[in-house]
């Protein structure tokens, strides 16, 4: 039974992937035909983003209000249709494209966090680090393959037509999801959406207040975004540090993604079941002597052999931190604690390539990447030894090692009924 429930996930998250890509394909071809400008393929793009960070409380808020498997139904659906409008769209203004994107964006917000609450509720514990790896494989997979399909769907039908199927992808994710079995019913099923909304604010003090989620945060806020600085520099490596052209920039791209998709076959074998925090650091620390060791290569396939590696590595960082947040206890403000987890890793997206791309040009692109890599794996070692010190001191006094094996007077209260938010300190 869970075996048929997750292929049909991962059914849909490879759907629901392969769909991303195929809409960042005709989307770019479609607003540079009509527009010509980069500048509002840009805008596009942020408008995108910055709803992931913004909707991370509602979204966590619906996520304990309703089932996750109906809000990943409506996410699905909402997307196919607002991709269906994209070309009547740009017919009548520029400025509707950005709504669009914005409102895809929100949707994204929904659908993420839901399937990583829904797979750690349907999952053993034991498997949530083979399942994740598995949602990894389809995700990068599928992206991967979403980009040539995308070409050349914009190629052989055209952009218009290319939207169509895109939105009919979405609509078969939806239908796999549509016979799951409904996991868990939601503590919060009759309490008003608007009151959980006002009480999503206290789920950051519920990650503050743990050290496995404190560090994992901590992880996600400060060495994420020397990790995306490399992002917009890598671009640059192949296109100007090492001006191999067009097709150096395509066979870096395609290595990075066979990275993804070996780390996640390579975290299944795995399957770690230690501290997932120690999982999550020496990932970044594996990430980190890759971007020292591309700042300071002079060889370019050597380059893209250390970022494949680097990719592979991630994949830890993704796997790990995924896994600490599903086996969270259930309570009634789990999805919000997810949610807003996602959320400020969003944050770290965006800060680490506004601030790569500034500061590639400023120092270089190959002094940036000794500069990331270094700093990278110095604030993962001070994020992580005062965490691995904070164990050792439980162990001590013969308390568990982790927090998340024993809740806290106020978690025991709100598993009780106890209304979330009131009566906290």
């Amino acid at each position: 039974m869970i075996r048929g429930t997750l292929a049909r996930i991962l059914s849909a998250q490879a759907l629901s992937s392969l769909g991303n890509s195929v809409t960042t394909v005709a989307l770019a071809v479609m607003v540079f035909d009509r527009t010509g400008s980069v500048l509002h393929m840009g805008g596009i793009l942020a408008a995108h983003v910055v709803p992931l960070i913004v909707m991370s409380f509602v979204g966590g808020a619906l996520l304990d209000r309703y089932d996750a498997r109906r809000l990943m139904v409506a996410a699905d659906v909402a997307r196919a249709l607002l991709i269906m409008l994209m070309p009547w769209a740009i017919q009548v203004d520029i400025g509707l494209i950005y709504v669009v994107a914005g409102l895809m964006g929100v949707f994204g917000s929904v659908f993420n966090p839901s399937q990583v609450k829904l797979v750690g509720e349907i999952v053993p514990s034991r498997d949530l680090v083979k399942s994740n790896s598995y949602l990894s494989i389809a995700r990068d997979g599928a992206e991967l393959g979403g980009y040539v399909v995308g070409g050349a769907l914009v190629v052989t039908l055209g952009y218009t037509a290319t939207f169509l199927v895109d939105g009919a992808s979405y609509i078969v994710s939806a239908l796999l999801l549509l016979g799951l079995p409904r996991a868990q019913t939601t503590e919060h099923a009759h309490k008003p959406l608007a009151a959980i909304i006002r009480d999503s604010p206290r789920a950051v003090g519920a990650i503050l207040g743990r050290p496995h989620l404190r560090t994992n945060l901590l992880f996600a806020l400060i060495p994420a975004v020397f990790i995306m600085m490399m992002t917009p520099n890598a671009y640059a490596l192949a296109l100007e540090v090492f001006d191999v052209g067009a097709t150096g920039f395509a066979a870096m791209e395609v290595a990075m993604a066979l990275g993804f998709i070996v780390g996640g076959v390579i975290a299944s074998r795995v399957d770690y079941q230690g501290d997932r925090n120690r999982y999550v650091f020496w990932s970044i620390i594996c990430m980190s002597v890759g971007m020292l060791g591309v700042g300071l290569s002079d060889y370019f396939w050597l380059s893209v052999a250390l970022l494949a590696g680097g990719a592979v590595a991630n994949v830890g960082v993704l796997v790990g931190s995924m896994t600490l947040f599903q086996e969270i206890e259930p309570r009634p403000d789990k999805g919000r604690i997810i949610a807003v987890r996602a959320g400020f890793g969003q944050i770290a997206t965006a800060v680490g390539l506004l601030a790569g791309g500034a500061l590639g040009a400023i120092v270089g692109v190959r002094p940036l990447f000794v500069l990331i890599g270094f700093a990278c794996a110095v604030s993962a070692i001070v994020i992580y030894l005062p965490y691995v010190g904070s164990l050792a001191g439980r162990a001590e006094v013969g308390e568990p090692a982790s927090p998340l094996d024993s809740p806290s007077k106020v978690d025991m209260r709100a598993l009780e009924g106890e209304p979330f938010g009131e009566g906290q300190a």
